[in-house]
């Protein structure tokens, strides 16, 4: 491990926040409150190499959306199957904006922090 992927992982290890099938039952498990947008991260902490983006791209969007950031749910893999089917999601990374029982935005796989970023901002910030 290098000495740049290090802080990534303190500063993820701190974020986490992890959680343990019907959409509904996920959401009461998950605490999600459908008066407020919310950010779902699907990480496999394991495979962090892969998920530098998301990380880069969380870290920039705390700037201007602490608060949401703060909210995140974060669903390691060894849980994610258990909410795969709910959010249609296949695998880790993923990350999601769901907003009063809608997905608004939901980016999946390897992409650039640019890919996360811009889509993530632009829904936060409308309706502000």
């Amino acid at each position: 491990m290098d000495m740049k992927g290090l802080p990534l992982l303190i500063i993820v290890s701190l974020l986490f926040v992890t959680s343990s099938c019907n959409h509904k039952e996920a959401k009461k498990e998950l605490m999600i409150d459908d008066s407020v947008k919310q950010i779902i991260f699907f990480s496999n902490h394991k495979q962090y190499e892969q998920e530098v983006s998301y990380y880069d791209a969380i870290i920039e969007l705390k700037r201007s959306f602490p608060e949401e950031i703060k909210n995140m749910k974060i669903i390691t893999a060894s849980e994610s199957k258990n909410y795969y089917n709910n959010f249609e999601i296949e695998n880790c990374p993923a990350i999601l904006l769901v907003y009063q029982d809608e997905v608004l935005v939901e980016i999946k796989g390897n992409v650039p922090k640019e890919q996360i970023v811009k889509p993530l901002a632009h829904a936060l910030d409308s309706g502000r």
